[in-house]
């Protein structure tokens, strides 16, 4: 294929790319950004507890906590976040990637946990989330570690 024909069809699908975002259509990595985003939003505006129990799969979620037994399924989730109040935790996702099948995806993050207004720690995460029946998107598994700085913006 000549340099030309090839840098025509790359700009064609760059156009269209950007003619769908500009239309207000979501591209398929950004939609899961914005389910995460919804998902802090949540966390800080009801509670972490209920945001996790809200934005967790049926079936086998399991939530990875470093420190912890892992939460092995959605009634042990429900149990152990319904005791969460006032938790200082939010996040950001960084980056996300979705199938080609349009069903499973990961979000990558940073976090951190604030005690009064100080920043106690931070760290990463990542989210394994499955589309479900309804369309909507909820995790199937959550993890992260400590590091021992603020992850900066890639």
């Amino acid at each position: 294929m000549p340099l030309t024909l090839r840098a025509a069809l790359v700009a064609g699908l760059i156009s269209l790319g950007i003619s769908q975002a500009a239309k207000g259509q979501a591209m398929p990595a950004q939609e899961l950004i914005e389910v995460d985003r919804a998902f802090n939003a949540m966390g800080q505006k009801e509670g972490v507890g209920k945001a996790f129990i809200a934005y967790s799969a049926e079936g086998a979620t399991t939530l990875i906590r470093p420190g912890n037994m892992p939460i092995l399924s959605k009634g042990e989730l429900i149990e152990v976040f319904s005791k969460v109040q006032g938790s200082s935790l939010s996040w950001e996702p960084l980056k996300a990637e979705i199938a080609a099948s349009g069903d499973l995806g990961y979000t990558f993050g940073r976090y951190k946990v604030s005690e009064n207004g100080e920043v106690k720690s931070h760290g990463v995460y990542v989210s394994i989330w499955k589309k479900q029946a309804d369309g909507s998107w909820k995790f199937v598994l959550d993890g992260g570690g400590t590091t021992p700085q603020e992850v900066p913006k890639p």
